[in-house]
């Protein structure tokens, strides 16, 4: 099973990547993770009730959550740690976890301990150069979870594998899919090869009763709030879905469609030296040939294939998905992480091998009667700054915290202002800051750019209009409809910046001209052609704070 030090030594390499993104997370005073903002920041109110009172975003990205990971955070919360500052300690303990697994899973493949070494520090690398595992919301237990699973599935431990099973299906409903389509792969494989086992098809037959259940309870009590998805020819006639639209779908290249986005088998690209991992099969076949004298190819164990029916599986569902779309959500969820945990240990069990035929073919050269060659010489020095390089890049902290989506807080005055408002207030604005908001002010916004996301018709139906109406309160050049919409809503607060009431600023917001509301928002460019905004003209009046280029006007005044 390895040496007993490889797993302390392959630690470090989270432990370094996850010291410096906490460093940096608590580095600035406003600093959020992009996903956070759609997915925890609503999870504060397990720390105060009181914050967004009777908000329906709060409401419906809370519901969207699936119950172990709304407990994960109330568990959080009821030690008293507040669920943005938690979510920026998690990813670190979260690769720690994968890391353990990835590592004794190896040992399991082949006992070598620079196999394990590698595992764990290409399997990081590709991790820490995303912001899946860094969000710290759901897709972020993704990788513990299943390096857990494969770890128990090739040691052939069913009530373990079960148990994690039961854990993604609670935090990560799509990943239970993921291994199920695996078992169903290796119980299907084995009785094609007279090889399956007494007990593998008892755990598929469990594995199939947890998953069923579990589905229908995720999506029972997300529908019975918020009705069904929207269907496919729904999302087709809707700018949202399209080019240019908050999540496009529709209409882009081939090569898009099929490796990129949403729609795309989305398999790692960086960094670069994951994809060694296609030399597994070759390396395989080579042993059976007796190929690769110099460096005999390792006895590698037979539940390696573990491998292949995960991407089975995963590509199974991606083809599923595409042909109920939407009905399994997003295609790309079901190659994208698990083609990044395959990847890391075919590449690092590759890498294990090159570094046995590297040395061995070091140890020819120098027992030769002249020493070293210069060709052993030049082919050492290329190989040592290639592995440096390999090691030393991904882990420069710019790079890779560069990947990170973090958003920081530029106008600290603003945030202090009205956080210190109450909790019930409501804030319309254009600004892009109207998604940072509920994050640094803890207080609720009309809608905004990151929250208005069209996949329920039930809940889009609130934000559209609300969007209508936004674009009515700023640009309509009646005072009378600036103030329906201001009772309406019960706003307290309209941010503004200083150049709101020009037609360009209008057209620059592609998440109203690329949706349903794109004909206010074109009416609206034309009116600013002629008339001046009827909000411009309490400006002077009616600002009560001002930073930078925003300007915070009272509803009531506007109103009055």
């Amino acid at each position: 099973m390895g040496r007993r030090w490889v797993l302390p030594v392959a630690l470090l390499v989270p432990l370094y990547f996850g010291g410096v993104t906490i460093l940096y997370a608590f580095s600035h005073g406003y600093i959020v993770q992009d996903d956070a903002r759609l997915h925890i920041v609503w999870l504060q109110r397990f720390v105060d009730p009181r914050l967004f009172p009777q908000d329906a975003i709060a409401n419906y990205y809370t519901s969207l959550q699936a119950v172990g990971f709304r407990l994960i955070y109330q568990a959080i919360a009821h030690l008293g740690l507040d669920p943005l500052v938690a979510a920026k300690c998690l990813p670190l303990p979260l690769a720690l976890v994968a890391t353990g697994y990835l590592v004794r899973l190896t040992a399991w493949l082949w006992p070598h301990p620079l196999a394990g070494l590698l595992v764990a520090l290409v399997f990081n690398q590709n991790v820490w150069l995303k912001d899946d595992l860094v969000s710290a919301t759901p897709r972020a237990f993704v990788y513990p979870l299943f390096a857990a699973f494969l770890y128990y599935l090739v040691r052939r431990s069913p009530l373990p594998c079960l148990g994690v099973m039961a854990l993604q299906g609670l935090i990560y409903p799509q990943l239970l899919l993921v291994s199920m389509a695996t078992l169903t792969v290796q119980w299907t494989r084995g009785r094609l090869t007279r090889s399956a086992q007494r007990g593998d098809g008892r755990l598929w037959l469990l594995g199939l009763g947890l998953t069923v259940a579990i589905a229908l309870l995720f999506s029972r009590s997300v529908s019975q709030e918020w009705g069904e998805l929207a269907t496919a020819a729904q999302m087709r006639a809707m700018p949202e879905f399209a080019v240019g639209g908050r999540r496009p779908y529709f209409g882009v290249s081939p090569l898009d469609f099929w490796f990129r986005g949403a729609s795309g088998l989305r398999f790692p690209l960086f960094p670069p030296i994951l994809w060694v991992a296609v030399g597994l099969p070759l390396l395989l076949v080579g042993r059976r040939q007796g190929k690769w004298q110099l460096a005999p190819v390792p006895a590698i164990a037979p539940p390696v294939v573990v491998l292949v029916d995960v991407l089975l599986g995963s590509l199974g569902l991606f083809v599923l998905a595409h042909a109920l779309f939407p009905r399994l959500y997003l295609p790309s969820r079901y190659t994208f992480y698990s083609s990044r945990l395959v990847m890391a240990i075919a590449a690092g069990l590759v890498l294990a091998w090159l570094v046995d035929l590297g040395w061995r073919w070091w140890q020819m050269g120098r027992s030769r009667p002249g020493g070293l060659s210069p060709r052993h010489r030049l082919g050492g020095a290329l190989v040592g700054l290639f592995a440096i390089a390999v090691i030393a890049l991904p882990a420069i902290p710019p790079l890779f915290l560069d990947t990170h989506g973090w958003v920081i807080g530029t106008h600290p005055g603003l945030y202090r202002f009205l956080a210190a408002q109450p909790t019930d207030t409501l804030i319309a604005s254009l600004s892009a800051e109207a998604s940072n908001l509920p994050a640094f002010t803890q207080r609720s916004v009309l809608v905004s750019e990151e929250v208005a996301i069209a996949y329920h018709p039930r809940f889009y139906r609130q934000m559209a209009e609300r969007m209508a109406a936004l674009v009515d309160l700023h640009y309509s050049p009646d005072r009378a409809t600036v103030r329906t919409v201001i009772q309406r809503y019960g706003i307290d607060y309209v941010l503004v910046e200083s150049q709101f009431a020009s037609p360009d600023y209008l057209t620059r917001q592609t998440w109203l001209t690329h949706s349903v509301v794109q004909p206010s928002v074109e009416g609206a460019i034309a009116q600013l052609q002629d008339t001046p905004p009827a909000l411009s003209s309490t400006i002077p009046h009616c600002t009560v704070f001002a930073e930078a280029d925003l300007i915070l006007l009272s509803a009531p005044c506007i109103g009055g």
